[in-house]
């Protein structure tokens, strides 16, 4: 890109918003761009000739579209795209480096405007783009250092908040199923140790176990949890899916929920109210969060005026149900 640039007379940027046919570009500089790509024989300007074409699709990069979270956010986006005549693309990685090259192409070769990622990391093609910021959203989970705009919500402040909600219950001895790496999962066990801290509690890393997001990985972490003396009469999931893991576990044990142990999840999907018992969580607005996503991105591609690496924080609420219990 930085040789067509050359050859063009222009910055990369322009080039870049020229081939995803933004009409910040004007028609005089589009052809010349194109000259100079196809003299240079550069591969990445195939996509759409038409402004048109390239204006109305937005790809949206997510991990697993299976996953009742992701899925909300998604139909946010699709909400706003669709009221503004936008195309939606889906990219569903499954955390594999060779679709995330392929999504990443796809981008940079002018076949989409923008780019809301929910991965939390970008593909190695990405990193250096220089108006990378102009055209990408990250929304739920944030990208480190990567300067984009994020939507989300304070993972810390809902985390702490639904710890020290399980300290007001009278609970002292609470242990953490924690999710895997990623920036969203580190605050929410910083939320988790703030609260114990605050509170003067212990700290103990053998009530920290790591899961993987899946409800068999919040058993296999109950599992831990409950076998370790004395047993934790609360146990604080980094998402609803271990939470409900850590549920069937109690059941499997003769332990009573909420009576015997108290769960709290994160996220809120819908499963959580209909459980048995039904699930005490943090409710991030997941809908709402893919609307803003949207409505954020149509602004960056729309107006240059716009501000880039903005962090935008949704309200979050702790959902209190039948699964927590002071301790009897």
């Amino acid at each position: 890109m930085a040789a067509v640039a050359r050859l063009a007379g222009v910055n990369a940027g322009t080039v870049s918003r020229a081939l995803a046919g933004s009409s910040l570009v004007s028609a005089e500089t589009r052809a010349r761009i194109r000259a100079a790509a196809q003299e240079l024989g550069y591969p990445l300007f195939d996509g759409p000739t038409t402004e048109r074409e390239s204006e109305r699709q937005v790809l949206v990069a997510l991990r697993d579209i299976a996953n009742p979270f992701f899925s909300d956010v998604v139909s946010g986006i699709a909400e706003v795209a669709q009221d503004a005549g936008c195309g939606v693309l889906i990219g569903n990685t499954f955390s594999r480096p060779d679709v995330e090259r392929r999504l990443a192409a796809n981008f940079l070769s002018g076949a989409v405007a923008g780019l809301i990622i929910q991965t939390g990391h970008l593909p190695r093609e990405l990193e250096h783009l220089r108006d990378l910021k102009r055209r990408a959203i990250a929304v739920a989970v944030p990208i480190e250092e990567a300067g984009l705009t994020t939507v989300g919500i304070d993972e810390f402040a809902a985390a702490k908040e639904a710890v020290s909600y399980l300290i007001a219950l009278g609970h002292r001895d609470i242990g953490h199923i924690a999710g895997p790496p990623a920036p969203t999962n580190a605050s929410r066990q910083r939320g988790y140790r703030a609260a114990m801290s605050e509170a003067g509690l212990e700290l103990d890393p053998a009530r920290i176990v790591p899961g993987e997001n899946t409800m068999r990985s919040g058993q296999e972490a109950a599992m831990v949890l409950l076998s370790r003396l004395p047993m934790p009469t609360a146990i604080f999931c980094a998402n609803d899916e271990m939470a409900i893991g850590a549920i069937t576990v109690c059941k499997q044990k003769g332990l009573r929920v909420p009576e015997d142990v108290s769960i709290v999840g994160f996220d809120d999907v819908e499963i959580a109210e209909f459980y048995d018992p039904p699930l005490t969580t943090v409710r991030q607005p997941r809908r709402e969060l893919g609307r803003r996503a949207m409505i954020e991105l149509m602004a960056l591609l729309d107006d240059e005026r716009v501000e880039t690496g903005r962090n935008i924080i949704l309200p979050h609420t702790l959902i209190v149900r039948g699964s927590t219990a002071g301790v009897s």
